[in-house]
């Protein structure tokens, strides 16, 4: 055998370390063609101006080739011995997709086979070594923590939006009551007294098991008894739910918080914090791949890169946008095309064509779909029924469950997507963070990331398309909305114009008599005909975005609380304090936010001065009543009827909204959540803000200070109707139990501690059933609202709220409103004679 290696002459590297010419070197299958512009451009830029970066993110349109141009890059590393050289997925799935990338362009890499072993082709710097995030990013981590690690000289992290998630819960201890009773109990019992303090009514639905209530341990309780909690975790350190995590945080429980649900404890740190994973933080080079319609500040927190390398990314500046999205509005086409429409039409559509998938944000809304015939995917079956669609295999809608990421469903395996209703957060802490800060910043940039990553499943390349048919009133107004429409990428945002755009067109062209279901149908036909003019329009209204620049605060913003949060972690926590003070000092936002932000200036400072962060809190708390309960200081402050009259007060609430649209959006939204089964905050919340419509005062004693029933509303001097609400109860429920009729007894019993034995009061119970156990009693006269009167009060409320469609909102008469009002009887003695009824007492 000829030796050709003798043939070339001594200490000359042919090895290619721009990738463009490495490129042409490489021993690539037939099917492999050039490159394409979009990659050389990066490529190159990469090269020649980007190749000495620690951090650095690149931006691509779906479809560009990501994969390729990371490999190339790590590939152009190992040429220039700068390995050992790593490509992370986000998940299992997709390595054997990039493995299959990199054999198809000839690029050496190698995997973790079995023997849970590193590679040595790996750790020589020989070859690429392709993994995914569980296997680098846990406690037992086979690539190291702390100082003992294995040194990387680039990382590539492929969907990183969707590794920060992933990273995050390698940092969380998730323990289910149906999984390990025992150790859930045990945490219960340690915090009995404190969880009761915080609020007796919702510890009381923890107890019965309500998994859709939860409530976080007060950060003082925390640290206080964390040498109890250490040693409860001890003796579970083996449990599958906490043996990767437990290395992790056993020595820093203080940068932990915990969060209590029905069935869920949740043991989360404030801030991950990632330099404990030093292949990743000490790697010399960090390229993380992101979506052009992907917002990356929250890699500052979340993976500790650079400001700078958020706010400057690696993009083809040259192309502004890819793919084809049809974004269908069904309401605003039609006001009887509502969500329960249009999941009925296509739960009970087959399809042989084309698939239909459908994104639900719980389980809720997915047995919805179940009961019409769709098909359900989970755990078990999810990548089944995606490969099926993949394959071509068409029948039913697919309907997938919170999960708005890291699934590809290109061409015709996704031709019609529906996204149904706003996304929930899975994690007990960011629900938190909702909870408290509905309005603020991070949680609408949060929001605006998980529908943009939803919209994108579908459309998986430049010449791709689908239709995309948004429905449920409380994203229709997120995404149409001028405060939150800002949150999403330029070339989303020119997507939601159209969507609006043509929305309006095919209510113009609506013909009496048709369906509200026709015109949605003939624009998908539309798109799916290939129409020319609907793809001339498209084109032309896509080229038309202008390019805009980033909003630099909310970097800084977070760069500053990760500084802060480091600080506190090392044990600097007068330093810590310090910063949060001047950061609190020099905040615009609102009272919540700022109450946000005081709660975490007294956490920081309660290590050393106990007394300050009790003052502290209560002045979060009296900003915010959704934080934390100081321990002493916060009276409850009753409500009582203003004189002005009722008409002035619903007056006032129209003239909050600018036109008679944004009320519609806005009150859609609330009668959404004001139904059974919606999750007990949106459905309190809802209702409060129907009291306030309704031009009463409106107060939620239980959430603004941990005792009384779920809603109190003032109808009149010294007159009052309050509401105990179990919409989250199974509606095959058969009676009352008698936990909950003893729950009602003690806010009867605390109205009258606060108002006195003669003040007028009514009484509702907001639950499926009348029927009251036999061995359970109510002390107070109460009255019961079911589902068939609540819908009939929420369409009363929405016949109200179309009266007003011709009248200037901020100039109504007494006589008008008061008209409408009676007609649709919405007076305060309907609420006994109209939408509630006397419950039933079962016999023994």
């Amino acid at each position: 055998m000829i030796d050709f290696k003798k043939r070339i002459s001594s200490g000359k590297d042919n090895k290619k370390t721009d990738p463009l010419e490495l490129y042409k070197t490489l021993d690539r299958k037939s099917v492999a063609g050039p490159l394409r512009q979009a990659q050389e451009y990066i490529l190159n830029e990469w090269f020649q101006n980007h190749h000495d970066d620690k951090d650095l993110i690149i931006k691509l349109h779906t479809g560009e080739g990501k994969t390729l141009i990371g490999l190339l890059i790590l590939q152009s590393m190992i040429n220039s011995k700068e390995g050992p050289c790593l490509y992370v997925c986000p998940n299992i799935y997709l390595v054997s997709q990039v493995c299959a990338e990199a054999e198809k362009f000839g690029i050496p890499y190698c995997c973790i086979g079995d023997d849970r072993q590193i590679p040595d082709e790996f750790m020589s710097g020989e070859k690429i070594l392709i993994s995914h995030v569980h296997k680098i990013f846990n406690g037992k981590s086979i690539f190291g923590i702390d100082n003992n690690y294995v040194h990387v000289g680039a990382i590539v992290l492929d969907d990183s939006h969707a590794c920060v998630d992933v990273i995050k819960e390698a940092f969380t201890i998730t323990i289910s009551k149906n999984d390990n009773k025992d150790l859930y109990q045990k945490i219960i019992s340690l915090f009995n007294d404190d969880l009761t303090e915080q609020g007796e009514g919702s510890f009381l639905d923890i107890q019965s098991g309500d998994y859709e209530t939860f409530m976080p341990v007060p950060y003082w309780s925390w640290i206080d008894k964390r040498t109890e909690m250490l040693k409860i975790l001890s003796d579970y350190s083996s449990d599958n739910s906490i043996q990767y995590v437990w290395p992790l945080m056993r020595d820093k429980i203080k940068e932990y918080c915990c969060y209590i649900s029905g069935n869920t404890i949740e043991i989360s740190p404030y801030n991950p914090n990632v330099n404990t994973f030093g292949s990743f933080s000490k790697s010399k080079h960090r390229i993380l791949m992101s979506a052009t319609t992907q917002d990356d500040a929250f890699f500052i927190k979340g993976l500790l890169f650079s400001a700078d390398a958020v706010k400057y990314p690696l993009v083809n500046s040259s192309q502004k946008w890819s793919g084809e999205k049809m974004i269908i509005l069904p309401s605003l086409i039609n006001d009887e095309c509502d969500r329960d429409l249009v999941v009925t039409k296509f739960s009970k559509r087959k399809n042989n064509s084309f698939g239909m998938v459908a994104l639900v944000p719980n389980t809720k809304r997915q047995d919805h779909y179940r009961s019409l015939g769709a098909i359900c995917t989970d755990r078990r079956n999810i990548f089944d029924e995606i490969g099926k669609l993949k394959r071509g295999v068409f029948d039913r809608l697919v309907v997938i469950n919170n999960r708005y990421d890291g699934i590809d469903l290109p061409d015709e395996s996704c031709r019609v997507l529906i996204i149904d209703s706003l996304p929930f957060f899975n994690s007990l802490s960011d629900k938190y963070e909702e909870k408290c800060r509905p309005d603020s910043e991070i949680i609408y940039k949060k929001i605006a990331q998980k529908i943009e990553q939803g919209i994108g499943r579908g459309v998986r390349g430049e010449k791709d398309y689908c239709a995309i048919l948004v429905v449920g009133s409380d994203i229709v107004k997120f995404m149409r909305s001028v405060t939150t429409n800002k949150y999403f990428s330029a070339q989303t945002q020119k997507q939601i114009d159209i969507g609006l755009e043509i929305a309006k067109i095919s209510q113009e062209d609506q013909e009496p008599g048709d369906s509200p279901i026709k015109p949605v149908m003939s624009l998908i036909q539309q798109m799916l005909k290939r129409d020319e003019g609907w793809k001339e329009y498209y084109t032309n209204e896509m080229d038309s975005i202008e390019s805009t620049t980033s909003n630099a605060t909310i970097y800084d913003k977070l760069l500053e609380e990760s500084r802060m949060e480091i600080l506190y972690c090392n044990g600097e926590y007068q330093k810590a304090s310090d910063e949060m003070q001047k950061f609190i000092n020099n905040f615009s936002g609102n009272d919540l936010d700022k109450g946000w932000y005081l709660q975490q200036l007294a956490r920081y400072i309660y290590p050393i001065a106990k007394d300050k962060s009790i003052q502290l809190q209560k002045s979060a708390f009296i900003s915010n009543p959704q934080l934390l309960k100081p321990k002493i200081g916060i009276e409850y402050s009753k409500v009582s009827y203003i004189n002005e009259n009722r008409l002035k007060r619903i007056r006032s609430f129209l003239k909050k909204y600018n036109d008679y649209n944004e009320l519609v959006l806005e009150i859609d939204e609330l009668l959404d959540y004001l139904s059974f089964g919606m999750e007990s905050e949106k459905f309190e919340s809802a209702l409060k803000i129907i009291g306030e419509l309704m031009g009463y005062i409106s107060q939620r004693p239980d959430k603004e200070f941990r005792k009384g029933p779920d809603n109190l509303w003032c109808i009149a001097n010294n007159e009052y109707s309050f509401f105990e609400c179990k919409n989250e109860v199974a509606e095959t429920r058969v009676e009352i139990s008698k936990s909950e009729a003893g729950q009602m007894n003690n806010h009867c019993a605390w109205f009258e501690e606060q108002y006195g034995k003669d003040t007028k009061v009514n009484r509702f119970l907001i639950i499926p059933t009348k029927d009251l156990s036999s061995n359970a009693n109510f002390t107070h006269d109460v009255r019961i609202i079911r589902r068939g009167t609540l819908k009939f009060l929420k369409d009363n409320i929405k016949s109200f709220i179309a009266e007003l469609k011709s009248y200037d909102l901020s100039d109504i008469t007494d006589d008008t409103l008061q008209r409408f009002l009676d007609l649709h009887k919405l007076n305060p003695s309907n609420l006994l004679d109209t939408y509630s009824e006397e419950y039933y007492h079962k016999s023994r």
